[in-house]
């Protein structure tokens, strides 16, 4: 008999995490027997302590979120390069670990989970102008993948300047003069982006909606709300995010087509659907693609992230 699979997710103030909640789901799904646990650390020297149990063969696999992504990196003694990277060497904070042989094994889905979770909401980025909020450990794990779909110009802008322009610079080695750092607080040249995808951690935890509106204040709403971009944000919330609801009281209006997905099968059609507004459960979407991609990758199971996605979505049942 096979001893039941341990997988689980380190980071720091992961309560309300749904990461449990898919993986139970990809159980399910898989006839896998196993267990994830949320395994909250206050400090590296603890999150090293859970990456030795991996190393130990005490755990088959973990996740990892804020702040041990990086840790998580220089930790491994490989890296998974996700295929959309091409020849490119993209080495960005590891969200996914385990082990393959004697080696602990880093790499990222959260590229794979955004462009899955674009698919699934119909939108195609082929010639789009995206502006990415945030170079972090998330922004600059999908930062490729969107200029992969075919992003015709990335602008990215971080609050501390350097990450963004360093980001910038690896990604103009593949895709030449198709990103651009972008000055945080400078609205100029911002009011005609097709896409908005925010990545930074406002929003997350216990942060105020007062506090992300004075962050995000100098962004160009009044155009927006003209002509309306896609807004895709990373943060999940049972409804509306705080960047979400600020965006609405602004004049955006709610895109919610993962809501009324069917959920199976593909909802993916011929007609080029107009992109705007605010995508609804996005960063939900996103959370379980990528989390089937660690799932795959430490079963070698593929499990259907849309039933995963409809597991979490608001009004789902343990039994969905």
């Amino acid at each position: 008999m096979i001893a039941p699979l341990r997988f689980g997710l380190v980071g720091t103030g992961i309560g309300h995490s749904l990461s449990p909640r898919l993986h139970e789901k990809a159980f399910e799904l898989s006839g896998i027997t196993g267990s994830y646990a949320l395994l909250d650390c206050a400090d590296a020297s603890a999150a090293l302590a859970v990456f030795a149990q991996l190393r130990l063969g005490d755990l088959d696999g973990l996740n990892v979120t804020t702040p041990f992504k990086a840790l998580a990196l220089q930790t491994a003694d490989a890296w998974l390069r996700p295929a959309s990277h091409r020849s490119g060497v993209f080495t960005h904070p590891a969200n996914t670990l385990f082990m393959q042989e004697d080696r602990l094994v880093g790499s990222s889905t959260d590229g794979h989970g955004l462009a899955a979770a674009l698919r699934s909401a119909q939108v195609d980025l082929a010639g789009k102008r995206v502006l990415l909020l945030g170079a972090g450990g998330a922004g600059q794990a999908i930062a490729a993948e969107l200029l992969a779909a075919g992003a015709a110009q990335l602008r990215v802008t971080n609050r501390t300047p350097a990450p963004a322009h360093a980001l910038v610079d690896r990604l103009n080695a593949v895709w030449p003069h198709h990103a651009h750092a972008h000055d945080w607080g400078e609205a100029r040249g911002l009011a005609d982006m097709d896409v908005i995808v925010h990545a930074t951690l406002l929003g997350h935890g216990q942060v105020l909606p007062d506090t992300v509106a004075a962050q995000l204040d100098w962004l160009p709403w009044q155009a927006w709300a003209a002509r309306p971009p896609l807004l895709a944000d990373l943060v999940y919330a049972p409804e509306l995010t705080p960047v979400q609801a600020l965006a609405r009281a602004h004049g955006l209006p709610v895109d919610d087509r993962l809501a009324q997905a069917p959920i199976a099968g593909t909802r993916i059609q011929q007609d080029n659907l107009q992109i705007v507004g605010i995508i609804q459960y996005f960063g939900q979407a996103m959370l379980a693609h990528q989390a089937a991609g660690a799932f795959e990758l430490w079963t070698g199971v593929a499990v259907d992230a849309q039933r995963m996605l409809a597991a979490i979505l608001p009004g789902a049942t343990s039994n969905t």
